[in-house]
């Protein structure tokens, strides 16, 4: 159904636009992590604590890089909807899905009164 195409498109860009956020907001958590374990290396005297936090800022910095990869994904559609110019286009195609919603309901639902008796 036709319907189905623009809620696939609708939810693309719902669900960008919630990866960008949450990403964004992970990214930034493991940010201040990193600053946590810089400091904790500055002030560590023993050298296997030291490793142990270099081990933590080391996966700390592979977990950033993968929600930051997710940022940059998304961060285009994101943008492209926040023009106010797309953003009525977006509006308007939520009334689309509306609009053919009702047109398949109204097929599915049909149906035929003979007008004049046989005979």
């Amino acid at each position: 159904m036709q319907s189905e195409t623009v809620k696939l498109f609708l939810d693309f860009v719902d669900e960008s636009r919630t990866l960008y956020s949450q990403s964004l907001e992970e990214m930034k958590r493991e940010e201040r992590k990193q600053q946590d374990y810089l400091h904790q290396i500055e002030f560590e005297s023993n050298s296997k604590e030291r490793n142990k936090i270099c081990t933590k800022l080391h996966r700390s910095r592979q977990e950033r890089r993968r929600y930051k990869d997710a940022v940059e994904s998304c961060e285009p559609v994101v943008r492209f909807f926040q023009d106010s110019q797309n953003k009525k286009t977006l509006d308007k195609m939520t009334q689309l899905l509306g609009e053919l919603r009702r047109v398949e309901k109204y097929h599915q639902n049909r149906t035929y009164r003979q007008r004049e008796p046989e005979g």
